[in-house]
């Protein structure tokens, strides 16, 4: 009887320890983004990049000689501090590079652009915010990864690592590293679109200059999450054009007005968009397309 309180005793303070643990781990999350979700202080996605069907991140390709950019969420309880790790199987692989970003006020949201550079693994103790935002719970980082000109077409296992006191969170990813290599390419040119427009305006003005023969001017600007954003598709439009004399510079053109959801190529040229109603993911595809393509 003696032993059987005892056991009824372990099973309910095991039961309140699991209730308690829960509670405090369930804030913790640990979250990887396409760099087309920008993610508010909140752990929302910015209305302007919302899609209906966001795309999970397992198993992203991505090309050689070139970048491949994930937004990273963290979301604990408000002030409470963290670390936050990388890791690769098998090792030194990719170049990753890590980037803490800062929100700017549009309107009623909090919108992640300007990017600081931080050093991996990141320790919120180390750097404390100068720029708080009440309520906030969420630290949003920007990580590149560079994939070098000779690494073998193969998976890597490239997971972030949440370390939030003894309670530890992992999203993997089970990277695929595509025959396509980028060929070298000047740096993209123009102005950046404002930070309210949907994250996949940025990555517009480099296909102007190769659909639309429009030469933009040199320009710079801090780095942040839009330049970034265009730095990529720069990388995309080199692709493109390295598939033309393959399969012919009309038949390339023409499939990529198809996916802007372009049947008037004259006035998109004057007004670029994406396809409606898709989000600012609706991009991802035509980067599909190209790495498909240069196999």
């Amino acid at each position: 009887m003696v032993l059987k309180m005892r056991i009824n005793r372990w099973l309910r303070l095991g039961s309140a320890l699991a209730i308690a643990t829960s509670a405090v781990a369930q804030p913790v999350q640990l979250k990887i983004y396409s760099e087309f979700q920008r993610v508010d202080p909140f752990g929302r996605i910015v209305r302007a990049d919302r899609a209906p069907r966001p795309r999970e991140i397992l198993s992203p390709a991505v090309p050689r000689n070139g970048y491949a950019s994930f937004h990273v969420a963290v979301t604990v309880p408000e002030g409470q501090p963290f670390r936050l790790f990388f890791g690769q199987n098998p090792d030194d692989v990719f170049r990753l590079t890590l980037y803490r970003a800062r929100f700017v006020r549009v309107g009623e949201e909090w919108v992640p652009d300007e990017l600081i550079r931080v050093l991996e693994p990141y320790d919120s103790l180390a750097h404390p915010a100068t720029d708080p935002i009440p309520g906030q719970t969420t630290s949003v980082f920007w990580l590149d990864v560079w994939t070098p000109a000779q690494a073998p077409v193969r998976r890597v296992r490239l997971e972030a690592q949440l370390n939030v006191g003894d309670h530890w969170v992992i999203a993997p990813m089970e990277v695929r590293i595509r025959p396509a290599r980028i060929p070298d390419h000047a740096p993209p040119t123009g102005t950046l679109p404002h930070v309210s427009e949907p994250a996949d305006r940025a990555a517009l003005r480099p296909w102007l200059r190769y659909l639309c023969g429009q030469a933009g001017s040199p320009a710079t600007a801090p780095l942040s999450v839009r330049r970034m954003i265009r730095r990529n598709a720069a990388q995309d439009v080199a692709l493109a054009q390295q598939l033309e004399p393959r399969l012919g510079s009309v038949a390339v053109r023409q499939r990529l007005f198809e996916m802007f959801g372009a049947p008037d190529e004259q006035a998109w040229c004057r007004d670029p968009a994406g396809p409606g109603g898709q989000g600012a993911e609706w991009y991802l595809r035509v980067r599909d397309y190209l790495l498909r393509a240069a196999e």
